[in-house]
């Protein structure tokens, strides 16, 4: 065997990516199975709805978290869990995502009919808005055990956290239709309880010890400092990844949206190995001590996840295509644009590395701010230009060329302004 290849075998990140890949893998099969599963059951449009709903909470969850779970990583990977410091960090995160809960959730509930309207033009998705609110909050809080475990490196129960939400899921889609109880509220309502089972279990291994903290000032203005531009790349991040979903509900019929959504989903397997592989590598780059050390890593993790990515896009490849099959022919309209998808998201995968280089070594958040913002506007403009003529297929390629240039810039960024600094 080549000693760079052994060595790399050998490494930690090598070790802790296959306990985080595999229950990714484990989590994907089961994810898609749930989401074949409602696809199937309740139809292309009622599928649409499902996809609004979850698709904006997930984006909900990215923007009002105000970049408190990548400060979470930061900041407990650099002081250790138990420390004094970490636990005024997690208070502080755990204090404003509760405040996020309870406020959304009241303003989806008592503006419902106002935000139907807003948001989707459909007035029909009025009696879906308030669960909007509670699967926000649910996955807020679910975050917050996720990112606790990663930025400790406790990935086995990292790896529980998602399994196990998942299991649940699953089992209870599947008790609530041999009662004849599923349906898109009931697929919502299950969308919405398993991430809370799994943040009561998680935080009860992660200890609720940090409740009794006294949030320090100082740590309250670093955590700030560094979440004000986390916050802001997140935010315009997730709504370029969001964003075809939303302009094919703006052109398209909501059977079209709901085709789209499974497209999107069927991808699922590499979004999630974007998740599992950077839980590995971006404490790592938040402890580097020099340039040295950072440019290995780099260099190692990079190959390593550039393989990943290509082989699990062609592994994805025939089993999507099953998915759709499987899940009503009325969804293979959506198999062109998941070919798409699937680059698009393996390029992301690839380039996972540079980012988390950029972000945690080199502490510049606010690049990403900035290069997201062009990214979104990329995806806009394209997309309000090809799918009107190209339909689903132009949502995919907007998303791609979004993907395209987000990483041509984060190339340009690293080469030209990070290596200079050391």
């Amino acid at each position: 065997m080549n000693p760079k290849l052994q060595q790399l075998i050998k490494s930690h990140t090598f070790r802790q990516s296959a306990i985080t890949v595999s229950s990714t893998f484990s989590n994907a099969v089961l994810a898609t199975v749930f989401y074949l599963f409602v696809a199937r059951t309740i139809g292309t449009s009622e599928y649409g709805v499902f996809s609004l709903v979850t698709a904006t909470s997930s984006i909900m969850a990215v923007i009002f978290d105000f970049g408190n779970d990548r400060g979470m990583v930061k900041f407990i990977a650099k002081y250790g869990l138990t420390s004094a410091k970490a636990q005024n960090v997690l208070k502080a995160v755990f204090s404003v995502k509760v405040a996020s809960c309870l406020f959304f959730i009241t303003v989806f509930t008592l503006f419902s009919k106002d935000l139907a309207l807003l948001l989707f033009h459909r007035a029909e998705m009025t009696q879906y808005i308030p669960l909007i609110g509670w699967a926000f909050a649910s996955q807020l809080l679910v975050y917050f055990v996720i990112y606790s475990f990663q930025a400790s490196e406790k990935f086995f129960l990292w790896a529980l956290v998602f399994l196990g939400s998942n299991l649940v899921r699953l089992a209870a889609a599947f008790i609530l239709d041999r009662m004849n109880l599923f349906n898109t509220t009931t697929a919502l309502l299950d969308f919405i309880i398993s991430p809370f089972l799994a943040f009561f279990i998680g935080t009860s291994y992660l200890g609720w010890s940090f409740i009794t903290a006294k949030i320090d000032k100082s740590i309250f203005v670093e955590l700030f400092s560094f979440n004000k531009w986390a916050m802001g790349f997140s935010t315009v991040s997730t709504v370029g990844s969001k964003l075809d979903t939303y302009m094919t509900s703006y052109y398209l019929r909501l059977s079209d949206v709901g085709v789209y959504g499974l497209a999107s989903q069927a991808v699922l397997v590499l979004t999630n190995l974007v998740s599992a592989m950077g839980a590995v590598t971006s404490p790592k780059f938040s402890r580097f001590s020099n340039s040295q050390e950072n440019s290995r890593y780099l260099l190692k993790s990079t190959i390593f996840f550039t393989i990943i990515a290509a082989l699990s896009g062609l592994l994805l490849i025939p089993v999507g295509f099953a998915f759709m099959y499987i899940s009503g022919s009325g969804y293979l309209q959506g198999f062109a644009p998941f070919i798409v998808l699937i680059l698009s998201q393996a390029i992301f995968l690839a380039f996972t590395p540079l980012r988390d280089s950029i972000l945690y070594y080199y502490f510049r958040p606010d690049f990403f701010f900035w290069v997201g913002i062009v990214s979104l506007v990329t995806t806009l403009v394209t997309g309000v230009l090809l799918l009107p003529t190209l339909g689903l297929m132009g949502a995919a390629v907007s998303n791609l060329l979004g993907q395209v240039v987000l990483c041509a810039f984060s190339v340009w960024f690293y080469f030209a302004k990070c290596k200079k600094q050391t």
